[in-house]
């Protein structure tokens, strides 16, 4: 397990802006969001830009990729935490899908950071929703029901049923 937590290592301070820590939407988050939120800061990157005499540090807030087996290794968290964490980043506006990764695990979703967590609980707020990675009816719980329902609506069993006798002769 060391080894993987090596491998996503980072060493980068965390910059939060006393505007983000006091918003409406970071009072919204729990842990495992704030977490998320935190590791996100620290993914990005920055560049210098010259004004005057003075050097300013631009952040480079796009193109972030954060996988769920990085979540694990380095956070702690499993699967179904990350996802309710992401989902609800976009949901009060800190994170935005920039590509939303595919199923199979090689293509991966790509994330930026977003100001639109300045205007949440307004009205001016712009609602994003996590879209699904399955469409409707190709997941595993939809699957269980259409079994179900098949179960259910079955007249008869499947095969015919053996008594002891039978069983007995053979």
């Amino acid at each position: 397990m060391r080894r993987k937590k090596h491998k996503y290592q980072l060493r980068r301070n965390v910059y939060v802006q006393w505007e983000m820590l006091d918003s409406k939407a970071f009072k919204e988050l729990n842990a495992s969001g704030i977490r998320v939120l935190l590791r996100f800061l620290q993914k990005r990157t920055w560049a210098y830009i010259k004004q005057g005499r003075h050097q300013k540090r631009v952040y480079e807030n796009h193109n972030l990729v954060f996988t769920y087996a990085e979540a694990a290794a380095v956070i702690g968290i499993q699967t179904t935490t990350f996802y309710n964490a992401i989902k609800r980043l976009v949901e009060v506006g800190f994170v935005d899908i920039e590509h939303q990764g595919g199923t199979f695990g090689h293509d991966y979703s790509m994330y930026a950071l977003s100001e639109r967590w300045r205007d949440y609980g307004t009205e001016r707020f712009k609602i994003v929703e996590k879209e699904r990675t399955l469409p409707r009816g190709h997941d595993v719980r939809s699957n269980m029901q259409k079994t179900k329902v098949t179960s259910e609506t079955r007249s008869g069993p499947l095969r015919k049923s053996e008594g002891i006798e039978q069983v007995a002769q053979v």
